[in-house]
């Protein structure tokens, strides 16, 4: 991981912080393996293992393009989920957002929103990037609404793309540009 990624990131509630083997535990593995938290991940298709997951998150540290942390609540920061910046594509100034929110607990309180806008000020304002491009499931509101909260627009929607088992479901697509954050809409 790139060494700019090493900074915890704090907004006095949700801190973020660079992904580590220490994370790879048991419950993690469980929030992958859980039909209700993964329903709308990609991780869905494939056994999730303690092994699998550990895999990724070395490949992730050891990634100069991919910048992985922990999403961590309260003062014991008990990691309540992950969100990625990545790949980089360099030539563009752009990168992917992603996140999950696996600690049921955390869902409904704005976890989504905060982790989202302070990795969004990290990639634009610590690894120089221009835009922010994140991919959500259309019956996935609480991902979507938590882009569109953090400053993102809609930018896009591709009908009936994925399949969710035998339904066919929409693709949004959401953007923030650097200028964004200079805006009335600008992330806090």
């Amino acid at each position: 991981m790139n060494s700019a990624a090493t900074i915890p990131l704090n907004d006095g509630r949700v801190l973020i912080r660079p992904i580590s083997m220490d994370d790879v535990s048991p419950t993690y593995v469980d929030w992958l393996r859980d039909p209700e938290i993964n329903q709308y991940l990609e991780t869905r298709h494939t056994e999730q293992t303690l092994a699998s997951v550990g895999d990724f998150v070395r490949a992730m540290i050891a990634s100069p393009d991919q910048h992985l942390f922990a999403i961590c609540l309260g003062p014991e920061q008990r990691h309540v989920g992950n969100i990625r910046v990545g790949p980089v594509k360099h030539p563009h100034g752009l990168a992917d957002v992603s996140l999950f929110i696996g600690d049921r607990s955390a869902w409904g309180q704005g976890v989504a929103t905060a982790a989202i806008k302070l990795i969004s000020r990290f990639a634009i304002e610590t690894l120089g990037l221009r835009k922010l491009n994140a991919g959500v499931y259309g019956p996935n509101t609480g991902s979507a609404k938590a882009f569109l909260r953090a400053g993102y627009q809609q930018e896009g929607l591709r009908r009936r793309h994925y399949l969710m088992g035998s339904e066919m479901v929409d693709a949004l697509e959401f953007g923030l540009c650097a200028e964004d954050l200079d805006t009335k809409r600008q992330i806090p």
